[in-house]
């Protein structure tokens, strides 16, 4: 029996070229925050879900190593880049086997979640595995200004990739295995239809503020303002992902911190790091900083 499971998985190895090759074809369905939230509110439908999912995520997931194959033979090669191959590869075959798949038995919807738990853990540890890929290569070869113009092109687009992968697959579990968010009482998925900005801002200034603190014995403090253009006096409130919005800031105040810091060095007194969230028709912009310089602006958010 063993010697038959090795035949058929070396078959299904020897096919993922040609998988590669169709689903690659085919460019990823964009989806809106709105369709999300129809979907994830109005209509959820668990079989509608598996079959979009099954035929959407192999496309993704073929695309982008499509993408990763294009990368210079010498970077492919490095044993972490490897590493990730070998994840994405994975991952596609265990999606594959759900395609002849009846979604009316409810077994098989299970199964499926289960799938996309695993491929969801695999999967963890592709930031810093393909960065430490790109350490390897520059490290082992010499670099030209127009390679890493393309390894910065691809990395781009690998990451949002992931990005909406993961996003595809927290929407299908979340929505389907019946748990529930004590943190985030009211989700559609991953999405929580009434972001508090302010208090996310404070979780990750107290999360910033925690390292700094342990690395340089100090931290600034936080002053936030809000400017809601929409609702006068009213908190700040949109539709977003509180992860996504979460890791961005959290990012964002350890920089400030470390450069608020390493600048006043020799000073006794830290100037806090201030932070303007402001609201505006059809934009949200958060800017960090001592002297309110931009940051970074989120991104458009359209409801």
């Amino acid at each position: 029996m063993k010697f038959v499971r090795f035949i058929m998985k070396n078959a299904a190895l020897a096919s993922v070229p040609k998988h590669i090759e169709h689903f690659s074809k085919f460019s990823p369905s964009p989806l809106s925050m709105k369709q999300f939230l129809d979907f994830g509110s109005i209509n959820a439908c668990e079989k509608t879900s598996f079959v979009f999912l099954r035929q959407e995520l192999p496309v993704r997931l073929s695309n982008i190593m499509k993408e990763i194959n294009l990368l210079p033979d010498k970077l492919v090669t490095t044993p972490s880049v490897q590493m990730v191959q070998g994840w994405y590869i994975q991952s596609l075959m265990e999606i594959l086997e759900f395609l002849d798949k009846n979604p009316d038995e409810h077994k098989v919807l299970g199964e499926f979640v289960d799938a996309l738990v695993t491929i969801r853990n695999r999967h963890n540890d592709v930031v810093p595995t393909m960065a430490q890929g790109i350490i390897e290569y520059k490290e082992a070869f010499p670099q030209d200004l127009v390679t890493n113009q393309n390894i910065q092109y691809f990395l781009d687009r690998f990451y949002m990739s992931r990005i909406s992968i993961r996003m595809l697959i927290n929407q299908h579990t979340l929505i389907f295995d019946g748990a529930t968010n004590p943190i985030q009482p009211n989700p559609i998925g991953s999405i929580d239809p009434h972001c508090q900005v302010g208090d996310v801002v404070q979780d990750a200034f107290q999360s910033a503020k925690m390292l700094c603190d342990q690395y340089y014995l100090c931290s600034p403090d936080l002053i936030v303002q809000e400017r809601n253009n929409k609702k006068n006096n009213h908190p700040i409130s949109i539709v977003y992902v509180p992860s996504h919005l979460y890791h961005m800031l959290f990012e964002l105040f350890k920089n400030a911190m470390r450069a608020t810091i390493e600048t006043h060095e020799s000073s006794n007194n830290l100037p806090p790091i201030q932070v303007m969230v402001s609201l505006g028709g059809e934009d949200m912009s958060i800017k960090v900083g001592c002297k309110l310089q931009l940051l970074e602006k989120l991104q458009r958010l359209f409801q």
